[in-house]
Formats: structure tokens, C-alpha cells, sequence
């Protein structure tokens, strides 16, 4: 079952990468969870930045806004 799951998170990943990339955007980083699979990438296309939501991200030093969308099922973040 979780071998399974995994599987096809991995699958929705690779999706959203092959989407990304035809449109002009780099993945720097995938991380595939249990629940969704999160990519980072570094120029968001249009499409993601229309539907895009804003996170606030806490560090030591302070904070910044993290971009986000999802697409194919899966979280993409952008900074």
C-alpha cells in the first residue's frame, strides 16, 4: 500500500515536472511526501502565478513570502 502510494506520487511529480519544463520553468528541488509531492522551482510560468497563493515562511532572521500553486496534484512552491 505505501510502496503504491509512493509510486504514484513520484508519477504526479514527474507530471508536474514535464509541464513545467514545456513552459520554461526549472525544478531546483522535489520532495515527495506521503501526502503530496512538493517541487521548487525558480521562474513560475503564468499560469501558476494567476492562481498562485501567498505563504509566510519563518526563520531565525525574520520572515519571507513563499509563492505557491498546486498543480497535477502536487504543492509547487516558488521564492
Amino acid at each position: 500500500m505505501i510502496a503504491e502510494r509512493i509510486a504514484e506520487h513520484v508519477r504526479m511529480a514527474t507530471a508536474a515536472e514535464a509541464w513545467l519544463k514545456t513552459r520554461g520553468s526549472r525544478v531546483a528541488e522535489t520532495r515527495v511526501y506521503m501526502r503530496r509531492p512538493m517541487l521548487e522551482i525558480t521562474c513560475p510560468p503564468a499560469e501558476l502565478v494567476s492562481r498562485a497563493y501567498r505563504i509566510n515562511e519563518s526563520y531565525q532572521n525574520g520572515t519571507r513570502s513563499v509563492w505557491a500553486a498546486t498543480l497535477e496534484g502536487c504543492q509547487i512552491i516558488w521564492r
